[in-house]
């Protein structure tokens, strides 16, 4: 019995974690180094119009993260083709030069609310596709990057 029990309660554990998220991707770059010119695209399918739900940017980067800053230029674009562009600079580092975000050993995960309380007004494909704005060939230090929604209260 306490075989079962252990393995049916960390399901529960995992699955209440992501409540109310809708849509879930991660891009991992090879040699933790995300290329200057690599545009790193993510497609959201939406089946019912009319949800709600912040649009949220996931980092995960090492401690030998070079910069206090990620730049990027983020470009959305709804099945009909209407596109909204944002340039953010994620702040990584606060004002006494420490990564923000949560920390396992030498990895940092970080989340920005792009667009809070997007509305889904159109079923189809929204893509939201990222550049990177620092002036080198490569960013080093970077693990991976994502997007997900998650439902609006």
């Amino acid at each position: 019995m306490k075989k079962l029990l252990f393995p049916a309660f960390l399901l529960l554990l995992l699955v209440s974690c992501q409540r109310g998220v809708v849509y879930k991707d991660y891009h991992k770059f090879d040699n933790y180094t995300w290329d200057r010119f690599d545009k790193i695209t993510f497609t959201i399918p939406v089946e019912e119009p009319g949800l709600t739900a912040d649009i949220v940017f996931t980092i995960r980067h090492i401690t030998q993260y070079p910069y206090n800053n990620l730049p990027v230029n983020v470009i959305l674009k709804t099945p009909s083709g209407e596109e909204r562009i944002i340039e953010k600079d994620i702040r990584l580092k606060d004002d006494n030069d420490e990564f923000k975000g949560s920390a396992a050993g030498d990895l940092w995960d970080f989340e920005e609310v792009l667009w809070p309380g997007f509305q889904f007004s159109e079923t189809g494909n929204y893509t939201i596709e990222f550049e990177n704005l620092i002036p080198k060939m490569g960013i080093p230090g970077l693990v991976d990057i994502g997007v997900y929604t998650k439902i609006s209260k």
